[in-house]
């Protein structure tokens, strides 16, 4: 019989254990649920804006979110995995609140708490059907968001505290440039929110807590000190999302401030510092990592300029969270060879620049509206109506309009067809009566609260009908 030799090995022993790492996230976390806390819910009250409840409401999300998914991997251990698992083992072992956690913060503020819990239960279920903790393919906070902001997005409410809906009365920066056809200018993009100091230290409407870069920034920096997260994958993602907007700039004569606009606005530095660094779902290679980022930055701005969707930092991290298998399989196949690696960086890059271009065809630096339309124009007597589409709060033609003109007064206004999210306000607020009642001061009749583009568009293709008729 043979006898087995054991030798005495090197072994490298760190202290940087998954618990210290899980709870350098949480200590990271915290002041990013101060901010949300007093920006969405202390402030607001103090303004006169709200009542108790919101003063706790970015709190409460973040703490119902985590207790729901921490009753969602008991749940399953008991029933699915006939084990017992305690409260203890759930916090410090499997940490099921951390996506609680952030789901509570890059949520809008209005979702429902109903829809807050379901969305906790399909992120934790994500993270538990896929193996439990280090064995999920895709980040469980994001599932979990999309679930909410996409799949359940008509009733996940919007972004915009009371405060922000009264004083701002918009919508957040990257949905107010989808809103406006992309017509990028400081005054369209930046003004509307203030400055772009104001992106800086957050400012802005957006999701609940990840709206401050200025916190985003020390966290990077901390959890890279701490070894928790790897520097290489923000770090790229932020570089492509720079080039790609610096030759945007260049090739439109739209200033600098733009390159400032897309790294602050939205959740980019927060999905780059806290999504795209997930250590399960990255690729393991310096090499492969660079390559994430890079695919980050190109879908982000891809997404973001090419498709409805106004944000696209989710979106992207979770099909980047797709592909690292196989990133990781090609950083073992072929980058052994340098020449390769760098080739294939450099075959992105090139990519990054083509797609830029191919942004670029489709923004402007000026106000261009060429989405108005009539569709038709029938004269009976001293009667004329009117069908014409314009540009909605969704994009071009979105708004179908039917105009009866009687003896140079407009008598009716009727919504043919419609893909505005918010138009059942419309209805609700009477506005096209109100139109009809002060169609000879447009100008002085206020957009409604809420629902300020959508009612902000109507007026102008009654505006520019009524042009038409009297021409």
């Amino acid at each position: 019989m043979k006898k087995f030799k054991v030798r005495k090995g090197n072994f490298l022993k760190s202290k940087n254990s998954t618990s210290n790492m899980m709870y350098n996230l949480l200590i990271c976390l915290i002041p990013f649920i101060i901010f949300a806390t007093y920006k969405n819910g202390i402030y607001p009250v103090i303004k006169g804006y709200g009542n108790l409840y919101l003063v706790f409401k970015p709190l409460i999300f973040v703490v119902i979110a985590s207790f729901s998914c921490i009753m969602v991997e008991y749940l399953y251990y008991l029933i699915i995995r006939k084990e017992r698992k305690t409260f203890n083992y759930l916090f410090s072992e499997s940490f099921a609140l951390i996506p609680g956690v952030f789901i509570g913060l890059i949520i809008p503020i209005n979702t429902p708490i109903w829809l807050l819990i379901l969305g906790s239960m399909i992120a934790s279920l994500s993270k538990m059907l896929m193996g439990g903790l280090g064995k999920n393919k895709l980040n469980p906070a994001l599932v979990g968001s999309l679930f909410i902001t996409i799949i359940f997005s008509s009733f996940a409410g919007g972004y915009l505290n009371p405060l922000e809906l009264d004083t701002i009365s918009s919508a957040t920066p990257l949905a107010n440039m989808t809103a406006s056809s992309y017509v990028l200018t400081y005054d369209n993009l930046v003004s509307p929110y203030g400055n772009l100091l104001d992106f800086f230290f957050g400012n802005i409407p957006g999701s609940i807590g990840e709206t401050s870069s200025f916190l985003c920034i020390i966290a990077f920096i901390y959890l890279v000190v701490n070894k928790v997260i790897k520097w290489r994958i923000p770090i790229s993602y932020i570089g492509t999302v720079i080039i790609m907007s610096l030759i945007m700039c260049l090739s439109k004569d739209i200033g600098l401030w733009f390159i400032g606009f897309n790294i602050l606005s939205g959740g980019l530095l927060f999905g780059a510092v806290f999504m795209a660094t997930d250590p399960v779902t990255t690729p393991i290679s310096h090499e492969g990592q660079i390559i994430a980022g890079i695919l980050l930055g190109l879908l982000t701005m891809a997404i973001r300029y090419l498709t409805p969707l106004p944000e696209g930092v989710l979106v992207s991290i979770l099909i980047v969270n797709i592909t690292t298998l196989l990133i990781n399989y090609f950083s073992v196949k072929l980058f052994s060879k340098r020449w390769i690696e760098v080739g294939i960086i450099i075959f992105l890059l090139l990519i990054v620049g083509g797609f830029s271009f191919v942004i670029g065809s489709k923004i402007h630096n000026k106000e261009i509206d060429d989405s108005y339309k009539i569709i038709s124009k029938q004269k009976d007597n001293n009667t004329t109506t009117y069908q014409v589409s314009g540009r909605g709060y969704t994009g071009s033609n979105s708004i179908k309009l039917k105009i009866v003109f009687k003896e140079d007064d407009i008598i009716k206004i009727e919504v043919i067809e419609s893909n505005e999210t918010y138009m059942k306000m419309i209805f609700n607020n009477d506005y096209l009566e109100k139109i009809i009642s002060n169609q000879d001061n447009l100008d002085d009749l206020d957009t409604i609260s809420g629902c300020t583009y959508t009612s902000k568009y109507i007026k102008e293709i009654v505006d520019k009908t009524m042009k038409d008729y009297f021409e």
